[in-house]
């Protein structure tokens, strides 16, 4: 009778710790799953360390935008995402990718300032569309539907500035509702 008891009493100690699962107070962030199906989400690895939109930077805005304008310029699409870096005062990165001519799903390039382009700004430096940045890298397309409302893909670039650290920015993915 007290082996029973001793093994029942273990058991019900077992159960109990394993049924209790201590919160991370910091959970680790995490770049969205890549899909397709217009979830809008959004993440990037900003030099190794991951940027998710976080915060918003006024009451009608929201942290993650995608737009798309079939008719403007062949298939405009612009991308803006936001990410709080303080509350107090409130302080944000802004990563902004534009691209014209996108009319199916491919990949293009960030080398002609004339119909793309890819900006970020932090508290440190603005990497615009100043002749001053030097900007490299691809956006491709992955998803182009306009029957169902959905854009998606993938993204990567490199932007320097004299006097600025270099911001490299890869795995970068979204998937947006129009």
């Amino acid at each position: 009778m007290k082996t029973l008891t001793l093994s029942l009493f273990i058991l019900i100690v077992l159960i109990s710790f394993s049924s209790c699962k201590k919160k991370d107070a910091n959970p680790r962030e995490e770049l969205p799953a890549d899909t397709m199906e217009g979830k809008n989400t959004f993440g990037a690895m900003v030099n190794g360390k991951v940027w998710l939109p976080k915060g918003r930077p006024s009451t009608f805005q929201s942290n993650f935008n995608v737009i798309y304008d079939p008719a403007y310029k062949g298939g405009t699409l612009n991308i803006a995402a936001y990410r709080e870096t303080k509350e107090s005062p409130a302080e944000y990165d802004y990563l902004v990718i534009a691209m014209a001519q996108v009319d199916k799903a491919g990949v293009y390039t960030f080398d002609n300032a004339e119909i793309s382009g890819v900006s970020f700004y932090n508290e440190y430096c603005d990497y615009d569309k100043s002749p001053e940045v030097s900007r490299s890298g691809t956006l491709e397309v992955t998803k182009l539907d306009l029957e169902n409302g959905i854009i998606a893909g993938k993204f990567s670039f490199t932007l320097s500035k004299t006097g600025c650290e270099v911001i490299k920015v890869t795995e970068g993915r979204f998937d947006g509702k129009l």
